[in-house]
C-alpha cells in the first residue's frame, strides 16, 4: 500500500492509502469540486512523484457528466426558443 497526498489550488489536502493511483483518485475525487488536483506519492522504485490529475476519473462518472451537459444545452435551447 502506498500513501498518496492530494491537494488543490485552495490548499485543501487529503491523505489516502491505496494500492494504485487510480484507486486512490477514485476514492478521493468526491471531496473536490475542482477539475484538476495534484498528487504526491513515492513510486515502486522509490522516487518521489508529483503530478496533476484531471478529475472526475472513471467511465460512469464521465458518461454522467456528458449526459448532464447535453441535457443543460437542450434545456437552454428550449428556453431560448420560448423567449
Amino acid at each position: 500500500m502506498r500513501e498518496f497526498l492530494f491537494w488543490n489550488e485552495a490548499g485543501e489536502e487529503h491523505k489516502k492509502e491505496a494500492i494504485s493511483l487510480k484507486k486512490a483518485v477514485m476514492s478521493v475525487q468526491s471531496n473536490y469540486k475542482d477539475n484538476l488536483i495534484s498528487v504526491e506519492y513515492i513510486s515502486k522504485r522509490g522516487q518521489q512523484v508529483t503530478q496533476s490529475v484531471k478529475i472526475p476519473m472513471g467511465r460512469k462518472i464521465r458518461q454522467a457528466m456528458e449526459q448532464e451537459k447535453k441535457r443543460l444545452a437542450k434545456k437552454a435551447r428550449l428556453e431560448a426558443m420560448r423567449a
